[in-house]
């Protein structure tokens, strides 16, 4: 019986192992698509924070260092971020949302004493915002996926180096016995037999 079972325990961790080593494969996969999308979000993030950064500059140049601080300082915030959970090949996933608090069409300062390179850096630091918000979400995902692909590597030499070689050393010992215990019995046989004949 404990044979059986152990086959039994032998074929099922075998089933398991080849189920583990596909899902870690497919998350591998996962976290390298997700990679390359986070350095075509990055690369987008490095260009609009120069675009914004040299437009702030040129409106500090037109408006003064002052005036352009005041403006700066009135300001309040514009938009919120939700954060929902989704699913990705099982695993829970941040997934970020940016809404608008205010309308945006609305300028949020006075357009009187200020510049139209402002009026672009605003814009700009708007897309910006939204391109980091889309970069966190990125990072959160990849970090989630990563901790699952190292608890299925983890579970998967678990099992491949430990449970399934312990489940054979005990299958191969019981059919040792079996085979000695068989031995023996086809001995007994064999000397019950030969009683028999002499007497």
């Amino acid at each position: 019986m404990e044979l059986l079972n152990l086959r039994r325990r032998k074929r099922l961790a075998e089933r398991g192992l080849s189920l583990l080593k596909e899902k870690r494969d497919a998350l591998v996969m996962e976290l390298l698509s997700i990679a390359k999308e986070y350095q075509n979000v990055m690369f987008e993030v490095r260009e609009k924070m120069e675009q914004a950064l040299s437009s702030l500059a040129l409106a500090r140049i037109d408006m003064g260092s002052a005036r352009l601080n005041e403006v700066i300082a009135s300001l309040k915030p514009q938009v919120a971020v939700e954060v929902r959970m989704r699913n990705i090949m099982g695993i829970a996933t941040p997934m970020f949302k940016v809404t608008p608090i205010v309308d945006v069409e609305v300028s949020p300062y006075n357009l009187l004493n200020t510049t139209a390179y402002l009026d672009e850096a605003t814009k700009i630091f708007r897309d910006l915002f939204t391109s980091i918000i889309k970069l966190a979400e990125i990072q959160a995902v990849a970090r989630r996926i990563a901790e699952e692909v190292e608890k299925a590597k983890r579970r998967v030499n678990a099992l491949e180096n430990i449970v399934i070689p312990m489940i054979n050393k005990n299958i191969k010992y019981i059919e040792l016995y079996l085979d000695e215990r068989a031995r023996e019995d086809i001995f007994r046989l064999r000397l019950l037999k030969k009683k028999r004949v002499r007497r």
